[in-house]
């Protein structure tokens, strides 16, 4: 799958882009928290790539990396238009966006996936592990 960004798609694939954004007329805003320790030490420099999958291609809508607070806010992706559903049963409409926390001193990569909703702030916590080097002990066990 070829990996693109907003603009080249935006621009090289415009009848995909715009059939896209029919089906996610509205914004969804999105703040990142990256911390560890139970929330007690926030992240600086943590990037942080929101992409979406669409056709044969990855998109990436936002790359960027977290503040000495660990926060990236104010992110906004397309999402369809939020009805609060009165009707049980019903579930309201989103979209799903693929997050990657990536962090040089911390364990592997986080993934998670987002649900975006039109017109709604979500807020997203990421809890990152160290990454913890022994000199002498094999991690493996072995």
């Amino acid at each position: 799958m070829d990996t693109i960004s907003l603009e080249e798609f935006k621009n090289k694939h415009a009848e995909e882009y715009q059939t896209f954004l029919k089906e996610n007329p509205e914004i969804g805003r999105l703040k990142i928290e990256v911390f560890t320790a139970y929330k007690a030490i926030p992240l600086e420099n943590t990037e942080i790539i929101i992409t979406k999958n669409i056709g044969n291609k990855t998109i990436i809508f936002f790359r960027g990396f977290t503040n000495s607070s660990g926060i990236i806010e104010n992110i906004t992706l397309p999402a369809p238009s939020f009805v609060s559903s009165e009707t049980p049963f019903v579930e309201p409409k989103y979209t799903i966006y693929d997050l990657v926390a990536i962090h040089k001193e911390y364990k592997t990569v986080k993934e998670e996936k987002i649900g975006m909703f039109g017109n709604v702030n979500i807020i997203q916590y990421i809890k990152m592990t160290p990454e913890v080097k022994l000199e002498g002990v094999d991690t493996l066990g072995n």
